[in-house]
């Protein structure tokens, strides 16, 4: 029940021009996303969190916090095919197609130290463990540099301030860490000139600016009207970074070139995943509420609400794949409702 008032709530709250969509409806001509497959997850319960993808070889990859494992897909056959174990806390996700081998932070929750996994992407085995400080969870990853960023540390280590560690990708090496004054990080963005990485700093509401070659922290950004910020996606094209805050449910907008905020526009509630399609100047933001948020991006200052859609309750991970013209959706087991990944075609 409460998932239905919560629908509710945020259609009245996202205007007239958002409608929320159940999935047992049929879509409407110019759906925005139109699910055309299910997979189910065999013998998995409890939250997923964060996925990857392994895009020539049609692979898509999700783990599972509470069964210790990644599950593996085949999206060309629609269905899961593996499950990789020997993980303490997975949490996401890097494919290296040059060298087929994944990249997994764990957080290792109830053990001294987190890790970033290693793992052949033919047989699954995992082959090295970095050691971090305990909680490594979000990750970004540098083409220009192939470097992986991985948070980590903070107040489940008993500290005041976190680390962003630095992973060489060409040789599995732990190069250097990054010091935030925060003791809880989320979400994280980097420029394609790999000039800036930005962060989300959860317990004081800021972004910080981070100069990846001196590795340390040159200047923080204000959020003023909204807290908790979670997932972050960068438009690049318009010097836009977005960051959708939980408390209130809200997508903030910010220049730059500025770090001045441009636009704010309600979303779905405990947001956890979100990605900018640029192609189509739209962003997708899936939380705890079980909700895809659909935002449209009229000009670089000005957004407003497209459409809901109803999935599942604490269906919050997503993953846009461009390439692929598709939105996966991780929706977890609960009781009687088997786990699934819910394939999204999208569209114009």
């Amino acid at each position: 029940m409460k998932y239905a008032l919560t629908i509710v709530v945020l259609a009245i709250a996202l205007g007239a021009s958002s409608q929320v969509t159940s999935l047992g409806q049929s879509p409407a001509k110019g759906e925005p996303l139109r699910l055309v497959k299910t997979m189910e997850v065999p013998d998995v319960v409890g939250k997923f969190d964060h996925f990857g993808v392994d895009v020539k070889g049609q692979r898509l990859f999700l783990t599972s916090t509470v069964h210790k494992s990644v599950e593996v897909f085949d999206l060309a056959a629609g269905k899961w095919v593996h499950s990789i174990g020997g993980f303490v806390t997975p949490h996401a996700i890097l494919y290296i197609p040059s060298s087929n081998k994944l990249l997994i932070s764990d957080g290792g929750d109830d053990t001294p130290n987190g890790w970033c996994r290693i793992v052949r992407g033919d047989t699954y085995e995992i082959t090295d463990s970095l050691k971090l400080a305990v909680d490594a969870d979000p990750i970004r990853y540098d083409p220009a540099t192939k470097r992986l960023f991985i948070a980590n540390g903070g107040k489940d280590a008993g500290n005041n301030y976190s680390l962003i560690s630095v992973i060489d990708t060409t040789n599995g090496k732990h190069v250097g860490d990054i010091r935030v004054e925060s003791p809880e990080l989320e979400a994280m963005a980097v420029e394609r000139s790999g000039a800036r990485l930005f962060v989300n700093i959860k317990t004081h509401n800021q972004i910080g600016i981070i100069d990846p070659e001196k590795q340390q922290v040159v200047s923080t950004w204000p959020i003023p009207d909204a807290k908790v910020p979670t997932p972050m996606a960068l438009d690049e094209d318009h010097h836009r970074l977005l960051v959708a805050c939980r408390t209130p449910p809200r997508l903030v907008v910010f220049n730059t070139e500025t770090g001045k905020e441009v636009a704010s526009v309600p979303c779905g509630g405990g947001a956890d995943d979100m990605f900018y399609d640029g192609a189509r100047k739209r962003i997708y933001i899936t939380g705890e509420e079980g909700l895809i948020t659909i935002i449209g991006q009229t000009n670089p200052d000005r957004y407003e609400p497209i459409k809901t859609i109803s999935t599942g309750p604490l269906a919050r991970n997503s993953l846009f794949v461009p390439e692929l013209n598709q939105f996966f959706v991780a929706v977890p087991g609960k009781g009687d409702q088997k786990a699934k990944v819910l394939v999204f075609q999208v569209e114009p």
